[in-house]
């Protein structure tokens, strides 16, 4: 009897999705044994610490405008794990992920794949039989022992790099960046998108031979444009060449998109790049790009319900930035979060901007003690907090709570995000 999507994921979870062993070789044999020689048209791979998945779907969607068909790769998911394969934009039917595992378990060493080898594999699979032009794939962790390090890309994009995940990449953004350099290869297009730069992506390059152009460097990004390129529609600057190219704003909240925005233009369209990607591409692609779950905005009765998967300092950070801009009623906060995360450093840097915290346990073997999160709040002078038993109980309470003129922020994790946003996630909300 063939198993369905939900029974394979049942035993794929039984490899422990937590567990980690770093090194291609695996993944490596594995595929060129299912696939051989066949390849796409274009191979991008993102790595970085911040922004991955924002570039993923920007270079998705104006792939998909400039006519390729395209299949993206992201992690984790939200609710259907079909999430992290999408065609042209689409998640992928089950049957397909289906024949894939098959021809997976087939392989005499698909035993030593964990849970994000044997996905990634998986990926491969259903992209190679689809047919698809240009593969977009986000490293997972890392970059050079990544299993998407398995295939040598013919772009590489590395955004911003932050302190995460340190028990494996090393102390600090330097041993970081060393890690993520590891997509880079000989004579490759590559572009570096990060405001802070580390000096290693740079040298990891020139060493190489990898043909690097850098934010801030190469290019930069500027709020002002030409009036007259501006028309009625939002825009930023793209400085490059000697020359500001008006694009029109990405269609994902926050003025840190614009850099990733840039850094996405500026590979595809590098100068030894194989794809042919016009202006008019670009401008349909950012205006159409979509992503769950990255400062996502939804309606629940009336009230304004944000989700933002923000899980580490930089992006806490980010998100601050992003809501300097007060609302007419108050901001109230829903939030858990994992415990190997820096629950103390996220608190202090967002506790200004709520007038309310409504905490839970997560239902993860990694979740954090809910008295680790109130003590994090209490050092950050945040007085008015309220402790339920679930997600779905502190996200009930605030709504409840929530006046005309009130919003509602979901963050701290995939896993606080994806099981509320599942509630409000219709056509009918998409847009709000």
């Amino acid at each position: 009897m063939t198993r369905t999507v939900d029974d394979w994921l049942e035993v794929l979870l039984q490899r422990d999705p937590n567990r980690i062993e770093p090194g291609v070789e695996r993944c490596r044999r594995i595929t060129h044994d299912l696939l051989g020689n066949r390849s796409p048209a274009c191979v991008i791979t993102v790595a970085g610490t911040n922004g991955k998945g924002s570039s993923v779907m920007m270079a998705s969607a104006i792939c998909r405008a400039a006519g390729y068909r395209v299949g993206s790769y992201t992690s984790p998911h939200l609710v259907d794990v079909r999430e992290r394969f999408l065609i042209d934009g689409e998640m992928v039917e089950s049957a397909a992920l289906v024949r894939a595992f098959e021809r997976i378990e087939a392989h005499p060493d698909s035993a030593a794949l964990t849970y994000f080898e044997w996905l990634t594999v998986a990926a491969f699979l259903v992209f190679a039989e689809a047919g698809v032009d240009v593969w977009v794939l986000e490293v997972g962790l890392g970059g050079r022992l990544d299993a998407v390090n398995a295939l040598d890309a013919d772009l590489a994009l590395i955004t911003a790099i932050g302190l995460d995940h340190q028990d494996w990449l090393g102390e600090g953004r330097e041993a970081i960046a060393l890690e993520k350099a590891g997509i880079l290869r000989p004579n490759q297009p590559a572009v570096y998108v990060d405001p802070e730069p580390v000096e290693a992506i740079r040298v990891a390059a020139a060493r190489i031979g990898a043909d690097l152009l850098c934010l801030g460097e190469d290019f930069s990004v500027s709020s002002t444009c030409p009036l007259s390129a501006t028309g009625t529609v939002p825009v930023f600057g793209l400085e490059r060449d000697g020359r500001t190219v008006c694009l029109p704003r990405p269609a994902l909240m926050g003025r840190h998109q614009w850099n990733n925005a840039a850094g996405v233009v500026v590979l595809l369209q590098h100068p030894r790049s194989p794809l042919a990607i016009p202006d008019e591409a670009v401008r349909e692609g950012l205006a159409t790009v979509r992503l769950p779950g990255r400062l996502e905005r939804f309606v629940d009765h009336g009230r304004t319900v944000i989700f933002d998967v923000a899980h580490n300092v930089e992006a806490a950070r980010t998100l601050a930035a992003a809501l300097v801009e007060k609302p007419v009623g108050r901001r109230l906060a829903v939030f858990s979060a994992l415990d190997d995360k820096p629950i103390e450093a996220i608190v202090e840097t967002l506790a200004a901007c709520f007038d309310a915290w409504w905490v839970a346990p997560l239902k993860e073997p990694r979740a954090a003690d809910v008295g680790r999160i109130e003590a994090a709040l209490d050092q950050a002078g945040v007085r008015t907090v309220h402790r339920e038993a679930d997600l779905a109980g502190a996200y009930n309470v605030a709504l409840a709570e929530a006046r005309e003129g009130d919003e509602i922020l979901v963050f701290g994790s995939f896993h606080v995000v994806g099981p509320l946003r599942a509630r409000l996630d219709t056509r009918e909300n998409v847009g709000h």
